[in-house]
């Protein structure tokens, strides 16, 4: 393991925040806080429209300056919209 991370809960909240990705499967809720998985049952149940709208708005706001806390918030919730935007892209389309 890493000397200068020390133990696991470190580890991965430096490689979950500088590689841009999450160990939260917005599928199945593995590896979720509760939070995350109260979120990504929210999302579940809108559109991709609003899902695309949200990615959107909180990508906006990422670059902005903000306590810790909130950007590894905004960071959490756009990797699990990620997940159900390519979720929605890998589901086979209705044809009429």
């Amino acid at each position: 393991m890493c000397d200068e991370l020390g133990d696991d809960k470190y580890m991965q909240a430096y490689v979950e925040e500088y590689g841009g990705t999450s160990l939260c499967s917005a599928a199945t809720g593995a590896g979720c806080s509760e939070k995350e998985v109260k979120y990504a049952e929210q999302w579940k149940a809108k559109s991709i429209d609003d899902v695309n709208k949200q990615v959107t708005r909180l990508d906006k706001m990422k670059g902005k300056k903000m306590k810790p806390a909130l950007a590894k918030w905004i960071s959490q919730r756009l990797a699990i919209l990620k997940q159900l935007q390519r979720a929605a892209a890998a589901a086979p389309k209705d044809e009429l």
